[in-house]
């Protein structure tokens, strides 16, 4: 491989590098988020409307399995890229 395309893959592992990084920085707020629901619906469930509080907590809870996946992609991309730079050199 031309050293072009090994400079051009070290850059899409970077950038992959700093998605994997803001997926795992948004998850652990939305995992923040979702303890914080939970918390809240423990001590307040009795003055709550408890249909609009399930929507949210589930909200809360398809957007962390949706960072998840999006995370998984991510380190698979990452993977793959990492095997081509292996046999780059």
């Amino acid at each position: 491989m031309t050293s072009t395309n090994s400079e051009n893959l070290a850059l899409q592992y970077t950038q992959l590098t700093e998605q994997e990084d803001d997926y795992v920085d948004q998850l652990v707020t939305c995992n923040k988020l979702i303890l914080d629901a939970l918390d809240i619906i423990a001590k307040r469930a009795g003055v709550l409307h408890m249909e609009t509080v399930k929507q949210a907590a589930y909200h809360l809870h398809s957007m962390e399995q949706d960072l998840n996946r999006k995370l998984f992609k991510v380190r698979l991309e990452k993977s793959i890229l990492a095997n081509q730079m292996s046999q780059s050199t």
